[in-house]
């Protein structure tokens, strides 16, 4: 599966599920869950150069970053032709073909939903935050 064949997939997702959700976000991270769970709220790290610089789930290190108020995902209400939460632009595409998982660090990706949302102080483009946030698909 491809870049464009998983937006399209969550894209389908997303509208099977936006009359009961008031927001819906898609997650990337390495810990494996389930349909159902509900996830554990996001720590900040504001210094960090780029976004995907994060320490290890677990680590002192993560444990000593503030919470944020809720769960990070990214917006899926902000889903076109043209952008892709959680991967940007799709000008920079530039293997149609490629698998969709070389796009991506982390081993899974998921579609998270809930009807309350966090707020933060300086999120990344496209970010939002979900309090009590629950899995309602995994892609891979």
């Amino acid at each position: 599966m491809n870049i464009h064949e998983m937006y399209k997939k969550v894209r389908e997702i997303y509208e099977a599920n936006e009359n009961k959700y008031f927001y819906i976000g898609i997650r990337f991270e390495n810990k494996d869950r389930e349909i159902g769970e509900e996830l554990e709220w996001s720590k900040h790290n504001p210094d960090r150069e780029d976004e995907r610089d994060f320490p290890e789930y677990g680590t002192p290190e993560y444990d000593e970053l503030p919470t944020l108020d809720g769960t990070s995902v990214w917006d899926l209400s902000l889903l076109s032709d043209r952008f892709y939460p959680g991967f940007g632009e799709t000008h920079w595409i530039t293997d149609h073909e490629k698998d969709r998982r070389r796009y991506f660090l982390a081993d899974h990706c998921y579609i998270v939903a809930g009807d309350k949302k966090g707020v933060h102080d300086d999120p990344d483009h496209g970010e939002i935050l979900i309090r009590d946030a629950v899995v309602i698909a995994k892609l891979w």
